[in-house]
Formats: C-alpha cells, sequence, structure tokens
C-alpha cells in the first residue's frame, strides 16, 4: 500500500474508531448512570427517613416534655388526697409555661375524677383563679370519657402509665399514685392545641428538617388517626396524594429522651451508695456516683406508639418518578455531551479531509499556475533573446515578436489579476462600485478582451442582445471581467466547433446573460464542485486543458457580491454547456455610466 493510499484510507479508519470508541462510551455511560440513579435512590430513601425521623423525634420530644413536666412524683403518700394533688398539678403548670418551648401547645388542662358510684367527674384548671373548676363534658370528649373511665378501672393500682388520645388531641396521666385513694382515681387530661400545632410547631419542625416549603423537594403531611390532615406543608397538594405517600412515620408516641432525665420523678426507695431516678417510660436509669448511666430493658407495654403519621411525599409525584426523572436528565445531558464529542470528531474528519483536499487543490493549483506562467514565460523570453541578439531584422517579424512579447505580457496579467481577485475576495478587502451598467456594452467589451483568444482559436462568435434591454447594477469591470472568465473557458472546452454563443434577456429577477458553447459537456459528478476554488474536472485534467481552476470560483464571488447568481445547464454527453448570469436591472431613471 503506498502512503497514498494510506493517506486517503487514515481519515475513514479514524472516523470509524472515534465511532466505537464513541458507542463503547454510551454503553459504559448508560451502565454508569444506572448505577448512579441505584445510589441516588438509596441515598435519598436514606436522607428522607433520616430527615423524617428526625422530624417526628422532636415532634414527640414536645410531647415526652408535657409528660414529664405534669408526671406526678412517687410520694408513696395520698393521704392529701386531691388537694395536694391539685397543687402539685398548679406548680407544674406555673412551670410547664415558664420553661417549655412552646407553652402555648398545651390548650386546656382537666382533671377525670372517679367518683364512687362511677361517673367521671370533669374539671378545668382556670389559670386566672389559680383553681379547678367543675365543667361539663365538652362536645367531642365521648370518646375520651369511656377510654378515660376503663383506663381507672384497669389500671388505678399499676405505676406508670399514661394514655394519649389521639382524637382530641391529648395526653391522661394519674394525677397521683400510691396506696389507694381518691387521687390515685384521679387523672390529669391536657389537650394539645391543634391551632398551635398546625401553625407554629410543625411548620418550625418542616423548615428545621426540609428547608422552606417553597424550597423543598418534598410536599409533607401530618395525619391524624383518621386519615385527616393536622397539617399540609402545601396546602395545593390534594390529600389523597399523601396516600401512597414515600414514607409514613409514627408520631405523637411517648419517647425515652435521655436528655430530659432532669425532669423525671424521683424514685420512692434509693438506695444505698447509689442514686436512682425513676423512667417514667418503665424503664430504671442507674445514675453512678461517677456519673455512667446504665439502662435496662424497656417495658414494651408502657412504650406509647405512635397514633398520628408523618406523609411525605416527592413534588414531581414519588421518590421513584424524582430519581427516573434524574436520569433522564443525566442521560439526556451524557447524550449531548456524546453527541457534542461525536459532532466535534466528525467536524474534526471533515476539517481533516478539507485541509488534504485543500492541500492537494493548492498543489495543483501551483502547477497550474507555474504552467500557465511557464508558456508565456517561454515566449517572452525566447522573443526577447532573439531580438536582442539581432537575429531578427526584419521590420515585420519585429513586429510580429513585439505582439507575441504584448500578448503573452496581457495574459500573465490576467493571470496575476484573477490571484488578486480571488485573494481579495477571500479576505474580504474587496470592495465593488455598484452602478448601473449597459449590458452591450459589458458583453462587447469582454470580447474584445478576449479578441486576441479568438482570432488564435478563430472561434465564430454569435450574439443575440435585444436593444431594449434594462441597464443592470454592476461594477463594470469586476462583470467584465466574470464574462471574460466565461468566454475563455467557453473556448478552451469547447472542443472542435470552435462556436460561443452570447444572449442577454429580461427576465423577472432583472437581466440575464448566457454564455454556451458546443463542447463535450461537464460531468454530472463535476458539477457541483465547479465554483469552488482550485477545482479542476477530471476532464480537464485528463485532456490537459490548460487552466488554475480560479475563473469559475471568481466569477460566482463577483456575481453574488453584486447581489446576484450564476447557474450552469450542462451534462456529459450533451451538446455543450450554458453558464447564466443573473443580475439585478437598475430603476427607472438611473443612467447608465
Amino acid at each position: 500500500m503506498t502512503s497514498q493510499e494510506r493517506a486517503r484510507l487514515l481519515p475513514p479508519a479514524i472516523a470509524v474508531f472515534l465511532l466505537l470508541l464513541l458507542a463503547a462510551l454510551a454503553t459504559l455511560q448508560y451502565q454508569w448512570i444506572g448505577r448512579v440513579s441505584d445510589l441516588e435512590r438509596q441515598r435519598m430513601h436514606e436522607n428522607l427517613r433520616a430527615a423524617g425521623s428526625r422530624f417526628t423525634e422532636d415532634f414527640d420530644r414536645e410531647l415526652t416534655r408535657a409528660f414529664l413536666y405534669f408526671h406526678p412524683e412517687p410520694d408513696g403518700d395520698a393521704k392529701d388526697g386531691l388537694e395536694r394533688g391539685f397543687d402539685r398539678a398548679l406548680h407544674q403548670y406555673d412551670r410547664w409555661r415558664a420553661d417549655a418551648p412552646w407553652p402555648d401547645l398545651i390548650r386546656d388542662v382537666f382533671a377525670a375524677n372517679r367518683k364512687a358510684d362511677g361517673t367521671l367527674e370533669l374539671s378545668r384548671f382556670n389559670p386566672d383563679a389559680r383553681r379547678f373548676e367543675p365543667v361539663p363534658w365538652p362536645a367531642g370528649f365521648e370518646g375520651a370519657r369511656r377510654r378515660l373511665a376503663t383506663e381507672i378501672v384497669d389500671r388505678q393500682h399499676r405505676f406508670p402509665f399514661a394514655l394519649i388520645d389521639p382524637e382530641l388531641p391529648g395526653l391522661a396521666l394519674p394525677l397521683a399514685f400510691g396506696p389507694a385513694s381518691e387521687a390515685d382515681r384521679t387523672l390529669l387530661l391536657l389537650q394539645l392545641d391543634r391551632k398551635v400545632l398546625a401553625e407554629e410547631i410543625l411548620p418550625e419542625l418542616t423548615r428545621r428538617h426540609f428547608g422552606s416549603p417553597e424550597g423543598t423537594d418534598y410536599s409533607l403531611a401530618v395525619l391524624d388517626a383518621g386519615g385527616h390532615a393536622v397539617f399540609r406543608s402545601d396546602p395545593d397538594v390534594p390529600l389523597e396524594t399523601f396516600r401512597k405517600a414515600d414514607l409514613r412515620l409514627g408520631m405523637l408516641g411517648l419517647r425515652p429522651f435521655h436528655e430530659m432525665r432532669s425532669v423525671w420523678p424521683r424514685s420512692p426507695r434509693p438506695g444505698p451508695g447509689v442514686r436512682q431516678r425513676h423512667n417514667p417510660f418503665g424503664m430504671h436509669i442507674v445514675v453512678s456516683p461517677s456519673g455512667e448511666p446504665g439502662e435496662k430493658q424497656s417495658d414494651p407495654e408502657n412504650r406509647s406508639e405512635g397514633a398520628w403519621h408523618l406523609a411525605i411525599q416527592h413534588r414531581v409525584g414519588s421518590l421513584e418518578a424524582a430519581v427516573a426523572q434524574a436520569r433522564h436528565h443525566n442521560m439526556a445531558v451524557s447524550l449531548g455531551i456524546l453527541a457534542l464529542v461525536a459532532i466535534t470528531s466528525g467536524l474534526m474528519v471533515v476539517t481533516t479531509q478539507r485541509a488534504q483536499r485543500l492541500a492537494r487543490q493548492q498543489i495543483e493549483f501551483v502547477a497550474g499556475v507555474t504552467h500557465e506562467l511557464h508558456t508565456p514565460l517561454t515566449a517572452i523570453r525566447s522573443a526577447g533573446q532573439n531580438l536582442a541578439d539581432g537575429v531578427v531584422a526584419d521590420a515585420q517579424q519585429v513586429r510580429r515578436y513585439g505582439s507575441l512579447i504584448e500578448r503573452e505580457g496581457r495574459r500573465l496579467t490576467d493571470l496575476v489579476g484573477q490571484v488578486l481577485e480571488l485573494a481579495g475576495i477571500q479576505s474580504g478587502r474587496r470592495v465593488y462600485e455598484v452602478r448601473p451598467e449597459d449590458v452591450k456594452a459589458l458583453v462587447e467589451g469582454a470580447l474584445e478582451d478576449c479578441r486576441v483568444l479568438l482570432d488564435e482559436k478563430k472561434v465564430q462568435v454569435e450574439r443575440e442582445i435585444p436593444p431594449d434591454l434594462p441597464p443592470v447594477l454592476a461594477d463594470g469591470a469586476a462583470l467584465r471581467r466574470a464574462l471574460r472568465n466565461l468566454i475563455e473557458n467557453a473556448v478552451r472546452h469547447g472542443g472542435t466547433e470552435s462556436w460561443v454563443g452570447l444572449q442577454a434577456r429580461g427576465a423577472k429577477e432583472g437581466v440575464e446573460i448566457t454564455v454556451a458553447d458546443h463542447g463535450p459537456g461537464i460531468r454530472r459528478e463535476d458539477l457541483p464542485h465547479l465554483f469552488k476554488p482550485f477545482y479542476r474536472g477530471r476532464d480537464t485534467k485528463t485532456n490537459g486543458v490548460p487552466g488554475s481552476g480560479l475563473g469559475l470560483s471568481v466569477v460566482r464571488h463577483v456575481v453574488e457580491a453584486l447581489g446576484g447568481r450564476v447557474s450552469v445547464v450542462s451534462g456529459e454527453g450533451e451538446r455543450g454547456s450554458a453558464f447564466t448570469l443573473h443580475l439585478p436591472a437598475a430603476r427607472s431613471g438611473e443612467s447608465t455610466a
């Protein structure tokens, strides 16, 4: 395989390699994104559960705080009965109002006392009068009344116990404990304020653990035992959405928060050498003199399970949908990057091929220009040498040699002019002076510029120029050179018939000027490339027709710069080719130059 063949095969080989590499990268990227999505799903689940657990823990901490603040101390002596129990409750209420983070959480404090006849008497704490005053059972307390009656009968000799009523909502705990007495048959009922929960505590917990409702990716709802919403972070989200929430956690329960052991009641039987604290949750915390805590297993019967639920739902519909959305987004970004890499790689291959073609065209251009320069320079140098050596003495011969030198010099000038014209066009520095020009004068001027070539080749020229044609808007010198290039091409490629036709006619676009020949035509595969710089058709190279491949490129740039266009009609094996310049006509009233 030669070096030229390897050079031709290298760009396709690079393209195939890049395609295979991109396919492998796309496969690896797809697998990696799938793995990342699985890890992201796991991370989001863990983070959601952790945030939800902190939310419910902080909520239950406030409920536990109320339980601990109002829980009676185990004195083992209830002989003073209700009076002492109520005094202690008043003291605990004052302490709650002074120390609790949300003192308004407790809306009302009631005392339910079971009389000898089995009925429950309800009294409500009046903060202004500083006493419990008998009141009738409010509406909505009927269920709580039945549960409290059962609790006093079943548990009056058992300690400790607490009853959470999720319907009120409220918390019931003994007023006192010890030997059977009237105080043992009395329960404190702490009713929570739903408004404080919905407008203060739950929004604050939402901001603390999930951010502002507008900025978080999740919608939260706290549902009571009946499935009704106590709180919703986004009121626009329907309640039905939370029936299939991404996460549901129980709340409204009591938990053994050890940081609150300082408010636990004292133990009735402190042991020697050890300080004990009674654990109201059914546990005993033993605090040694060194301060290290120890713990026994809690009694599950005394642990209150969550009666409400925290339901968390992702705003896009579900956490799985959010993960899928993120995956699709990542996939789109990855595909976009791969597509960009593919396009860049393709552009690199195309640019490389274009650079190779340009290099070949430039080499061919140099060869063509060299050939074009060599012939007239050789003729001029030979004629000049003969004249200098005195070989030619006859006046007629001197004139013939002078004409030869003038003709070949003009040929050199035209070639240099074309090169400079193309350089000016491609650099953007060429400026055209557009004004009305007479079509017949332009055609005749172009024919006059080609007179020597036409006479030398004995070319028959046919003109068809109506006298009433409007002038065209053009740079006269530039358009004249463009017509000259087309005429010279028609002469070079016209075959053996030596015929050139020029026709001008009016058209909708303005004026059309056609230059035709009777040559063999142009190959179909060459037609799309005719107006590219340095391009020369295959037949041109094979037949040895001189030229640099610049003429048609200059023609197209000139005509397009003047606001027109150029078209060609030809075909391999057909009779000749016809190049047509479509030029804008000057408006009426504008005079020709």
